[in-house]
């Protein structure tokens, strides 16, 4: 019984994988149609990991629970994510700024060694700034 309620839920989620794909590749295309796709569409990647760091960032701050240097903690989150802003709103015109992109990871950097996180958000902006570092090396 468990093994077949195992293969009901993977087979589920392997539909709702499905059918999200595909509706986020329909709305990427309309986006595309749109007038950017010129100058963004090389960078649709790179602009998914922007937003997935991006929200991996509103989580670590939603969840964060230190006391101490609260102000300084919430600042090093607003400036990664205004340098993540910044290189995204460059993306769009289709320029790589190999400067922002930088700042943002050295801000995460600076998150991942000052802030107090939870070991899931930790996790999260690792896998982010390794992915980060790999977008910008391959620039070089």
């Amino acid at each position: 019984m468990r093994t077949q309620q195992r293969w009901i839920n993977v087979s589920l989620l392997s539909l709702a994988l499905l059918a999200g794909g595909g509706a986020a590749n329909l709305s990427a295309q309309a986006y595309y149609r749109g007038g950017y796709q010129a100058s963004a569409a090389p960078y649709a990647d790179l602009r998914g990991l922007i937003d997935r760091t991006q929200t991996d960032l509103r989580a670590a701050a939603d969840l964060g629970h230190g006391k101490e240097g609260k102000d300084d903690q919430r600042e090093r989150y607003r400036k990664a994510q205004g340098h993540l802003s910044t290189f995204d709103r460059k993306l769009v015109h289709g320029k790589f700024d190999k400067g922002e992109i930088g700042k943002a990871i050295d801000q995460i950097k600076d998150i991942l060694d000052k802030n107090v996180l939870q070991p899931s958000s930790r996790d999260a902006l690792m896998r982010d700034l390794t992915d980060l570092k790999i977008a910008r090396d391959r620039r070089e």
